[in-house]
């Protein structure tokens, strides 16, 4: 008897030996398997050998362009140190890092490192807000961050997709920087493994202890803080149970006594400057 050539080939109605059901049966779950439990990620930390970032030449160019916690852009975009930098993240493996403590110094020092290299494709410009307005899309949106293999990245899949879900590390909203007034200072060296523990303390301490930027209120009873811990709440409650509760952490010892005394809760936002974080606008 000749079978239906239009059959599919697991469908019951037809007989088909059952050696040639479980085979074909096989070949779809290892199809299935391979497609949904294995992300791009682990595929490529599993076959690359494993290498280091030399992160020598992101220092040079912090070092060189940042200062007083703004950034020297009309000099970054006349110079082409920054280019030799992109260069160099085009052809190089990120996945390759396996020590989560130096792949997580390489995507902020990455971020950063874009941001100013966005802000000067642009400059001059009062906010990087004005960035939109010229193109026509979100700046966090927009992919063109360039790594091994022509993949592109932008700064919000870099911040939301990658850093914060990996790491569950909420220090790092201190050293990412938006190129913004409000934000916390960017400073002039690069985040590296040996100290990056330090440099997130020390960047949490000067942006809580930065009056302009968050505050206590003792007559009011409120700590009046950035726009930042509203934005990003869940991260550092995450990890601290409170917002509060993280800010006592890095807060100056007389506010953290009064905190504590009086258990302060009440917490207000201070309104958000987006002006460039220019050093020749100072």
């Amino acid at each position: 008897m000749l079978l239906n050539t239009q059959y599919s080939i697991l469908n019951t109605q037809y007989l088909i030996p059952n050696t040639i059901k479980l085979k074909y049966t096989l070949i779809l779950l290892l199809t299935v398997f391979t497609l949904t439990s294995c992300k791009q990620e682990e595929i490529q930390r599993n076959i690359l050998p494993e290498t280091h970032y030399d992160f020598t030449e992101m220092d040079n160019f912090f070092k060189k362009y940042v200062s007083d916690g703004k950034v020297k852009y009309a000099e970054v975009k006349n110079d082409m140190a920054l280019e030799k930098i992109k260069n160099d993240l085009k052809n190089f493996e990120p996945y390759a890092i396996s020590d989560d403590k130096e792949r997580l110094a390489f995507w902020i020092n990455v971020y950063n490192i874009y941001t100013i290299d966005l802000i000067t494709q642009y400059y001059p410009l009062n906010s990087i807000l004005e960035i939109e307005e010229r193109s026509g899309t979100n700046p966090w949106n927009m992919e063109f961050i360039e790594m091994a293999g022509g993949r592109k990245y932008s700064l919000d899949e870099i911040e939301k997709e990658i850093i914060i879900p990996k790491y569950n590390e909420p220090r790092i909203h201190y050293a990412l920087v938006c190129a913004a007034e409000s934000c916390p200072v960017i400073i002039a060296e690069a985040y590296t493994p040996e100290k990056l523990v330090n440099q997130f303390d020390t960047q949490a301490g000067i942006f809580l202890n930065d009056k302009s930027k968050n505050y206590l209120d003792r007559k009011d009873n409120a700590l009046y803080l950035s726009m930042i811990y509203k934005w990003y709440g869940r991260d550092f409650i995450k990890k601290d149970s409170s917002v509060v509760d993280h800010v006592k952490k890095y807060i100056n010892e007389s506010d953290r006594e009064f905190i504590n005394l009086n258990d302060t809760k009440q917490l207000e936002y201070l309104d958000y400057s987006w002006k460039l974080n220019d050093y020749s606008a100072k």
